[in-house]
């Protein structure tokens, strides 16, 4: 999973663009789902969300084969553009502010940081390196297969929410009202020290009371995780590497199943 995780990461870095512009230009939410995106695999790209500009709207994305931000309209015409390869992200920054003002668009405000922090990444600030393409294709699949589980999940929750993901740990994730006092959290989440690999992951959040973690169902390729900080099911990528694309959603639905409804129970 090394080229996944370090792709993983490079667009991570990226993606902070897009949240910065969707942070400047679209309305505010308390829980900050107005900076989210989301990965696109018809169009092969990052957008992020739609911008209301003199005479329409406007959609930031990263074109992820070339590498270039790109501000399409509705019809998907690019209107403005801006190439990353061998240059630093402040650099891309600043001409994606000059594309913004021929639309119409302030700029105050655009180029600040973002109100979280990211990992310090060993390349952040050096000029940006062409995706390896293999790490891409890995990425782009296994970012399809979170969407589709997360289509899933609602179909089978019956519910609708939107399928996002979150430019400060770069989960691709939905959250479920279930009960008036439960919540429940699905993803694919970055590799991090707690699992050492990417994973899935499923989590309980009750609402003024606590669950007994107690008769969990089992899985073969699935375990429990359950610390101080966070408690859940988690599904690394490594168990899922060495079947077929075609297979691995039907290899994610009894982990769904089973663990929804569980967690449904308490």
């Amino acid at each position: 999973m090394k080229t996944y995780t370090e792709t993983d990461q490079q667009l991570h870095y990226l993606s902070q663009v897009i949240a910065k512009a969707n942070r400047t230009y679209v309305a505010a939410k308390d829980d900050d789902s107005h900076t989210n995106l989301y990965f696109d695999p018809l169009g092969d790209r990052l957008t992020g969300r739609w911008i209301e500009v003199p005479g329409g709207k406007l959609l930031l994305t990263l074109n992820l084969p070339t590498q270039t931000f790109e501000l399409v309209d509705k019809r998907s015409k690019v209107v403005g553009s801006v190439a990353t390869l061998q240059r630093r992200r402040v650099e891309v920054e600043r001409e994606l502010a000059d594309v913004f003002v021929t639309q119409g668009l302030p700029v105050e405000g655009l180029l600040a940081d973002m109100h979280y922090a990211i990992p310090e990444y060993a390349f952040a600030g050096q000029e940006i390196g062409q995706l390896a393409p293999e790490g891409l294709r890995t990425w782009e699949e296994y970012r399809a297969l979170a969407n589709q589980a997360a289509l899933l999940l609602l179909g089978h929750a019956q519910l609708w929410e939107e399928i996002r993901i979150w430019p400060h740990h770069f989960d691709t994730g939905i959250y479920l009202k279930v009960k008036e006092d439960l919540g429940i959290g699905f993803g694919l989440a970055m590799e991090d020290d707690m699992i050492g690999a990417p994973y899935f992951y499923l989590s309980a959040y009750p609402e003024g009371r606590s669950i007994e973690y107690q008769d969990l169902p089992a899985g073969k390729h699935w375990k429990w995780e359950l610390n101080e900080n966070w408690k859940g099911a988690v599904l690394p990528l490594p168990q899922l590497e060495p079947y077929p694309p075609a297979e691995r959603l039907d290899m994610l639905a009894p982990y769904l199943r089973q663990v929804y409804g569980w967690m449904m129970g308490q």
